[in-house]
């Protein structure tokens, strides 16, 4: 089996997460990929709108895709969302299958700095989308040049975990804090947003000011 793993705070939930999710499991072939709402992120400020919020809009906009399952398994632990501690429960309870972790290359970039990172690619892969034109060196480069030396392939083959993949995916050019921004100011980006979730926004007011 092949499970897909995408974590984020989803505040809120837009088409670019779902087209992402979707792309990557067409092009891997992967049974399902769990949507994980980061309920505690370790990487950023806690989220304005609460936990409950984003667990609606989240479940709302994967209920039309069979292989996309809104996850809550971040919700239920306590203490920060570390992804190394999701894939290390998701490996005890999956310990035949192929287990990928999705993430864009922003977020890649800055792995080095995330909690016992080194530990990620024992329980997974890391499948990267989108890999844009280089444009200078962070200080994390070199360090990740060398983990790409030792553990990029060109796919997951068969192998549990262990690999480093890049996809060259078009992507929609959408983000969350834009869609925050701009409702805010009072513009509507109902386009960029699943129609569920979008009247959930309406109904209970979210995003009409910058703190949510």
């Amino acid at each position: 089996m092949r499970i897909g793993l995408y974590g984020g705070t989803f505040d809120p939930v837009h088409l670019g997460h779902i087209h992402a999710a979707l792309s990557v499991q067409q092009h891997l072939n992967l049974d399902r990929v769990h949507m994980i709402l980061s309920a505690r992120p370790s990487h950023r400020d806690q989220p304005q709108t609460s936990n409950d919020h984003r667990w609606e809009m989240l479940q709302l906009a994967c209920a039309e895709h069979e292989n996309l399952l809104a996850d809550e398994t971040e919700l239920r632990r306590s203490g920060k969302s570390y992804a190394v501690d999701t894939l290390r429960v998701f490996r005890e309870q999956n310990p035949d299958a192929q287990l990928c972790w999705i993430l864009g290359m922003d977020s890649y970039r800055t792995l080095p700095t995330w909690h016992n990172w080194h530990e990620l690619l024992q329980y997974g892969h890391l499948i990267v989308v989108e890999r844009p034109e280089p444009h200078g060196e962070a200080d994390s480069d070199h360090v990740l040049k060398g983990l790409e030396h030792r553990h990029q392939a060109e796919s997951i083959g068969c192998a549990p975990a262990g690999r480093i993949v890049f996809l060259s995916l078009p992507m929609k050019a959408v983000s969350a804090s834009q869609i925050r921004w701009r409702r805010s100011a009072g513009d509507s980006d109902k386009a960029l947003l699943d129609p569920r979730v979008w009247s959930y926004i309406n109904q209970h007011q979210l995003y009409l000011t910058q703190e949510g």
